[in-house]
């Protein structure tokens, strides 16, 4: 189960990890490679075989899943609706972000320039609490999840990306965060049922994200499945990432 500690568009640090998947072998270091035509990166520059297999494992899980929603997500991320990174490869304006998100961790603007410092405080800082985030297309990933645990990572952050959350979780609160979490877990719920069987995740979202429950709207309470359940080319097509206008920190100028 996951760690969720507070409202943001963070998919917090899960306990299911893979242990063999958490560092790179030493004679990856540097490697840059080329894409591997199954994603596209954030920021290939900072790319590396052990990365590229990690996400491909999860792909694989994704491919052997016949639902709709594993396939859908895979082509999404096949077609570059959705770039995939891991953490340290955040940019400047989305590691400003994460670090308004995580107050208590304790970063700083300057610790932006410290990502890829080998065994880095500041990488071990973010990956301590979160598993997924995302902004506009990005998704960043923490490295060590199970294959079939980041596969449901990528199915809950894909929904993000084309619901575009980060604009409409603010628009409306609690209710609108509620809705976007309910939305991205329920899918989760499906792709992978024995995660959280048993679990109710009208509660699971409200209270690990600490919603009040009296302000939200009694209707989306009742009925919590929301639109865009589906990264359905259609929705892709009405969605248009590339068409996000962003604003970058002065910190990053």
């Amino acid at each position: 189960m996951r760690r969720l500690t507070c409202l943001s568009l963070l998919l917090f640090a899960a306990c299911a990890t893979d242990p063999g998947a958490s560092e790179e072998a030493s004679d990856d270091k540097g490697d840059r490679g080329g894409p591997t035509g199954r994603f596209t990166e954030v920021d290939p520059s900072h790319s590396s075989k052990a990365f590229r297999t990690y996400i491909g494992k999860a792909l694989d899980v994704l491919a052997a899943d016949d639902s709709e929603l594993a396939q859908l997500t895979l082509k999404s991320i096949a077609a570059g609706y959705v770039r995939l990174d891991e953490l340290v490869d955040l940019t400047c304006a989305d590691f400003e972000r994460v670090r308004a998100d995580l107050p208590d961790a304790g970063l700083a603007p300057t610790d932006f320039a410290h990502l890829h410092d080998r065994s880095s405080p500041i990488k071990a800082a973010i990956e301590n609490e979160l598993d997924g985030y995302m902004w506009s297309n990005r998704i960043y990933v923490s490295r060590g999840q199970t294959a079939k645990r980041l596969a449901a990572t990528l199915i809950h952050e894909t929904n993000h990306v084309v619901n575009r959350s980060e604009v409409g979780y603010y628009d409306d609160l609690p209710t609108s965060a509620f809705i976007h979490e309910y939305r991205a877990f329920y899918l989760e719920a499906q792709f992978d049922p024995a995660e959280y069987e048993g679990i109710d995740l009208v509660d699971y979202v409200i209270t690990n994200y600490e919603l009040d429950r009296s302000k939200i709207h009694a209707a989306v309470l009742a009925h919590p499945v929301t639109e865009q359940l589906l990264p359905t080319a259609a929705a892709w097509k009405k969605r248009r990432p590339l068409s996000d206008v962003e604003t970058v920190p002065a910190v990053c100028r």
